[in-house]
């Protein structure tokens, strides 16, 4: 008897754990760690905390890797907007370690953002009330230690109209309020009256004195560098005395984003920095994030290679609940692959077992015993954990049902634009064809969306001819998002609208046609009903992709496509965009985006000069840094002349193994290029052979492309026996 109940006992214990384990707040830890041995414990919180045996403590919140004593401490964070049908989190825990670098990941309107603004508010940056402006309902604990200061970028910072950027730049939020300061006054304020007292130097020189002796005093001279400099780098300099009212929606985040690096606080949270900024600029903030060695760093990025250069964890949230991956974002893809597999195969150990329980179920007499009682407590138990796991939505796009493209397609000659004195094409000539990839690359006000404008007759041009083909379908995705939109608008209607505007179904297939569309981009039916203006940002996003693909385009112009769209949806894009059979041109800050789906650039130089690179975003990059680097050594000082023969053999040492790696490099970036161009002559040979219905001059201008390409080739395969016979010599 005493047997048989022991064995009544362990099962039911087996149940409970096994309840534990499929529960919705279970959240592991070491997601790509070795199986060990773990104990579980229950927080106040009732939130499931899971750790090695070397380590049970039960005051730590769970999904964080502990590296140093915490930044920021979040216990059981609950938040939905909705009334409780959606959460975007659900008695959630984690602790921010101080030096750790966490990238957050999730689907579009999982919570990120909102996650990020608890944080930050709660920690006194930009409120006094300690919780999260815009009214987001939610409840739990967040502590921060006093010595810890914290600054936070918003996705789309505000503008307050009465704050002018050098005093944004200072932490000044509006005009009754001082510099950011945790003392009588800080050393902002000081920088900041100084600047004024500058201003007024010779009408009032006692007070440019003062100023100048609290600089010293304050050792502001160092921040008002550190101002100039990051407001340099992130191209905000010339705009110190404007309003931020007066500002666009990239200025304005530039803004923010300079500020907080100017405080140079404990804990940096930041929302898409990338958004907005040119390739130099996101250089240079990988570079100075990776410099702070003790600065803490929690973001949210759709930019995969920023992610690699500055984060070492990745925090992933879904459906209320945080994960860590301790890695980078290949890491997590992996580790997230394998969770979701052990949950899987629970489901299916606790369904066998309830099958087993229920026929136990059904035969019990309904006068039980009080061992009896607990394990049928434990088979309602079960049953709730028996419920499978909610699959995550995947963004499938299909390229079928593109429109016919035909051989004349959109031709450029001579084309020159300028704006005043600033000139954005100068005699540029190109002829598109299909299959065309290309990226537009160039620092921020070049003027590349003008050029985009250009090809579809939104931009007028000064001079030269634009000549469009028949049977062009222009579909365009602006990064100022969606033209024209009434946000009171349901997302059903919307789509009803571009669906019937752009795509040819009859008024009957219109609204099947939307709904079809809305489930492929995953939009639940609950969400339908609902005003576009109580979408998220990347929500939005996802919305306008929609309506561009809605028109079935065969000529596709992407603005910033990237730009808050989360990273399942931008492999969905990648995706698709592999298979497009037309012309695609995009607009990219975003190195892995670009890499993926072009296959040459243009380079916009400035003053009107535009030049076709052969290669990818990532060797332009290079490229730059290569150019950067001599630039640095021609500025540098003349050697002395009692060392110079020491120097200069040391100096030739060092120009002889940088001149063979640099081959190396150049070898390394030629051959694939001049097998693309192999690749490219044999398309257009292909078309020549397949042209004889599109009249001589479609033939004329094939054949033109086709010398031009073998040209290049043959000019890439020179440079590459010249680069391979100097190697030869200096090895």
């Amino acid at each position: 008897m005493a047997s048989k109940t022991n064995v009544l006992l362990v099962q039911s214990l087996n149940f409970l754990l096994l309840n534990l384990l499929l529960s919705n707040s279970l959240v592991v830890v070491h997601c790509f760690q070795p199986i060990v041995p773990f104990t579980a414990h229950r927080h106040p919180s009732k939130t499931l905390l899971l750790s090695s045996i070397t380590d049970t403590t039960d005051e730590q919140p769970s999904a964080s890797i502990i590296s140093g004593p915490p930044a920021i401490t979040a216990r059981d964070l609950t938040c939905s907007f909705d009334g409780g049908n959606t959460y975007q989190l659900q008695s959630a825990s984690y602790i921010l370690p101080r030096g750790g670098r966490v990238g957050l990941v999730g689907r579009n309107g999982c919570g990120k953002s909102t996650f990020l603004r608890i944080l930050a508010e709660a920690c006194g940056y930009g409120s006094d009330s300690g919780k999260a402006r815009d009214n987001v309902p939610f409840t739990g604990e967040v502590e921060c230690p006093k010595d810890v200061t914290v600054a936070f970028v918003e996705q789309e910072p505000p503008s307050p109209s009465d704050i002018t950027v050098s005093d944004a730049l200072l932490g000044v939020t509006d005009k009754t309020s001082k510099a950011v300061s945790s003392g009588s006054m800080s050393v902002y304020e000081a920088v900041r009256q100084y600047r004024v007292a500058s201003l007024n130097a010779a009408t009032d020189p006692d007070a440019f004195s003062a100023a100048a002796t609290l600089m010293d005093t304050k050792d502001g001279w160092s921040v008002m560098t550190k101002a100039d400099e990051v407001s340099t780098k992130l191209r905000v300099k010339q705009l110190e005395d404007q309003p931020l009212s007066s500002l666009s929606g990239g200025e304005r985040k530039r803004v923010a984003l300079a500020a907080a690096l100017v405080r140079e606080p404990d804990v940096l949270i930041l929302d898409e920095p990338t958004n907005h900024l040119d390739l130099a600029a996101i250089r240079w903030l990988s570079d100075l994030i990776r410099e702070k060695k003790k600065m803490t760093l929690l973001t949210v990025t759709h930019d995969r290679a920023f992610l690699g250069d500055v984060c070492s964890s990745i925090l992933e949230l879904d459906r209320g609940t945080f994960y860590t991956y301790e890695g980078d974002y290949a890491t997590y893809l992996q580790g997230k692959e394998e969770r979701l597999a052990n949950e899987d195969k629970a489901y299916a150990e606790a369904k066998a077992m309830y099958k087993k329980e229920l026929d136990w179920m059904r035969r019990q007499p309904q006068a039980r015993q009080t061992k009896q009682k607990a394990r049928e407590q434990s088979f309602y138990k079960l049953e709730k954990s028996t419920k499978p796991r909610v699959k995550d939505p995947t963004l499938e796009l299909s390229s079928e049902g593109q429109r016919r493209l035909g051989g004349n397609i959109l031709k450029m000659r001579n084309v020159s634009l300028s704006f005043g004195e600033k000139k954005i094409l100068q005699d540029f000539s190109y002829d598109f064809n299909k299959g065309d990839r290309i990226g537009i690359v160039g620092r921020n006000g070049v003027g590349k969306s003008s050029f985009i404008r250009s090809l579809t007759g939104d931009q007028s041009i000064d001079s030269g001819t634009i000549e469009l083909g028949e049977t062009v379908v222009f579909g365009v995705y602006d990064q100022m998002g969606i033209p024209f939109l009434d946000e009171e608008q349901s997302c059903l209607d919307f789509v009803k609208e571009r669906v019937e505007a752009g795509s040819g179904k009859t008024m009957g297939e219109v609204p099947q046609e939307a709904m079809k569309m809305l489930k492929q981009f995953q939009f639940p039916r609950n969400r339908w009903p609902e005003r576009v203006s109580m979408l998220s940002g990347g929500e939005r996003r996802r919305l306008q992709l929609l309506s561009v693909l809605a028109k079935r385009p065969n000529f596709l112009i992407l603005d910033e496509p990237t730009n808050d769209v989360d990273l399942d949806s931008l492999r969905a894009l990648e995706s698709y965009l592999e298979d497009f059979k037309g012309v695609l041109v995009t607009v990219s800050h975003d190195r892995s985006f670009t890499d993926t789906v072009t296959n040459h650039l243009f380079v916009f130089e400035g003053n009107g000069i535009v030049k076709d690179y052969l290669g990818s975003l990532s060797d332009y990059a290079e490229c730059l840094i290569e150019q950067e680097n001599k630039d640095d050594a021609a500025a540098r000082p003349a050697v002395s002349k009692e060392n110079a023969p020491e120097v200069e053999d040391k100096a030739q040492r060092v120009a002889r193994m940088n001149s063979i790696k640099k081959m190396k490099k150049d070898l390394a970036r030629i051959e694939p290029l001049i097998e693309k161009l192999k690749g490219k002559a044999v398309e257009l040979q292909s078309a020549i052979d397949n042209s004889s219905d599109e009249g001589w001059t479609v033939l004329a201008d094939l054949t033109d492309s086709l010398n031009k390409v073998e040209e290049e080739i043959e000019e890439k395969e020179l440079e590459w026996l010249e680069l391979a016979e100097q190697l030869e010599a200096l090895e």
